[in-house]
């Protein structure tokens, strides 16, 4: 995560996103006069001066056409193993029954075939959620005081969390 000062400095660090819907922002570096000087800051929605900047949640199914792709061959498996059990009963002059089972054309036992190759597991999600901040997105930073970055202390990221 990247943020641009007025003064055209770029601080750089982590970005997280938790239930209240927010992105937090955990800036550690500062990249000035091509220097780089470490650093301790949040960000701020500029708005309501609170920590964290709002986010839209979306889902997104980027494989999608792959995956109707592999429903329809999946289909076609299943139909195959369907003719392949289905039955039918003719009554016999005299009294007696006949089973008949049916044997599908062979391109569709190839097709069955390749619809196995190219299954989905069942536990695989296709569907992504996204998390996204506008990139002009308003923001101040507060710099926080405590340990020097260049000691061995580790303070704290982003307190109140």
């Amino acid at each position: 995560m990247a943020v641009e000062l007025e003064d055209k400095a770029v601080l750089v660090g982590q970005a997280g996103f938790d239930a209240t819907g927010r992105v937090w922002i955990d800036l550690e570096t500062a990249v000035r006069n091509k220097q780089i000087i470490p650093v301790r800051a949040i960000a701020l929605e500029a708005s309501e001066l609170t920590q964290g900047l709002k986010a839209i949640v979306g889902e997104e199914a980027p494989t999608l056409l792959a995956d109707l792709v592999r429903g329809s061959l999946g289909g076609i498996s299943d139909f195959v193993k369907a003719t392949l059990e289905a039955t039918s009963v003719v009554q016999l002059p005299g009294g007696g029954q006949a089973v008949q089972k049916s044997v599908p054309p062979l391109e569709l036992f190839l097709l069955a075939r390749a619809a196995n190759l190219v299954a989905l597991p069942h536990d695989q999600t296709a569907v992504i959620r996204t998390v996204k901040v506008d990139r002009d997105t308003p923001l101040f930073v507060l710099f926080l005081s405590g340990p020097d970055a260049q000691t061995s202390e580790q303070a704290p990221t982003t307190p109140g969390r």
